[in-house]
């Protein structure tokens, strides 16, 4: 027996056969792991499979045997649940192709046991979702990262789609080069964060820090160009740039007044934390101060609530608004005529 050439892998298939054949729920005696290692033209004898388990516990893991007959892997770096969780964010995210989200499944579905796949293939039921077409997003970020961790510039190309549904690449499709500072996620998708030297000089309309969506870069590179220096870089705060309710190309944000009904609680909280200042005024209604971009998705949540909020100050925010509103529905005028 010691001749075979694969004793060696004796631990290895044992710890193997627990991964895929006992959870929580399930076990094997020691004669079903004997006849499991056969079927791997692995032989052992039960003094042997003992002190095997021994060693998997005295690595850490957590291996019992119930009722002195079967023997259960019963604690995974990764529970059950926290499995189901994963699968279902991974089937759900935009930012994944087909291909990728089948793939990262399969990896995940097996640190569960084959009776916890069978269970995961029932529980998971995720509304289809449109799937990012860029098949390259993942080595884009890997490249962008690299960039960083160089202080590199990156050059790339950018694009969007026309009626046709065909790519068009922006810029005239020239390359930009400019330096990255962050990547972040955020609206289910990778963006990242770039410094344009052309709009840095002070007195321009255009702030230096563009967001750009990684799935839409193409031919991307790690230039020679060393990244720019600017203290601005050094000092960028997300949070002046950035929305975690309103999106990567929120504006910078505004102290807004609002007057709510108490219905519209729950999607003030949503949006802006429980950190929101809410007090009532003298008729009952809520009287809101928050930190909100002036930007249409800003103004697209406060339509969503239609009368159950309204802006009180500033009153160029007042203005904004109304002047989206009335464009809008001057469209539909035109349209009635």
């Amino acid at each position: 027996m010691a001749n075979r050439p694969n004793q060696k892998l004796r631990l290895l298939f044992l710890l193997k056969i627990l991964m895929e054949k006992t959870d929580s729920t399930h076990g094997l005696t020691t004669q079903q792991i004997i006849e499991e290692l056969a079927y791997h033209d692995l032989e052992a004898e039960r003094k042997a499979i003992y002190r095997d388990l021994q060693t998997l516990r005295d690595f850490g893991l957590k291996v019992s045997q119930q009722n002195g007959k079967e023997w259960r892997l019963v604690s995974r770096p990764l529970e059950l649940q926290e499995l189901i969780m994963l699968v279902d964010a991974v089937q759900s995210s935009p930012f994944l192709t087909d291909e990728l989200t089948d793939h990262l499944i399969d990896k995940l579905q097996r640190l569960a046991s084959l009776d916890e796949r069978e269970l995961m293939h029932k529980r998971i039921d995720v509304p289809s979702r449109v799937k990012m077409q860029n098949s390259g997003a993942l080595q884009n970020i890997d490249l962008i990262q690299q960039a960083m961790r160089t202080k590199r510039k990156i050059n790339f190309r950018y694009f969007h789609y026309d009626a046709a549904k065909q790519k068009v690449f922006n810029h005239d499709g020239r390359t930009y080069e400019l330096t990255p500072v962050r990547l972040i996620y955020s609206d289910e998708f990778y963006y990242m964060i770039g410094f344009r030297d052309k709009w840095a000089n002070a007195g321009t309309d255009h702030s230096p820090f563009t967001p750009y969506r990684v799935d839409r870069m193409l031919n991307v590179e790690v230039s020679g160009e060393p990244a720019t220096k600017d203290p601005r870089i050094a000092g960028y705060e997300l949070g002046d740039h950035v929305s975690p309710s309103f999106g990567v190309y929120a504006t910078d944000k505004t102290t807004v007044v609002l007057e709510l009904d108490e219905r519209a609680m729950n999607p003030l909280i949503d949006k802006f934390g429980l950190d929101a200042v809410v007090f009532k005024n003298r008729d009952g209604r809520l009287i809101a101060t928050v930190k909100a971009p002036l930007s249409p998705q800003f103004f697209g949540w406060l339509l969503q609530l239609s009368t159950l909020i309204k802006i009180v100050s500033p009153q160029r925010t007042v203005d904004i608004y109304l002047d989206m509103l009335d464009r809008t529905r001057a469209i539909y005028r035109e349209e009635s005529r």
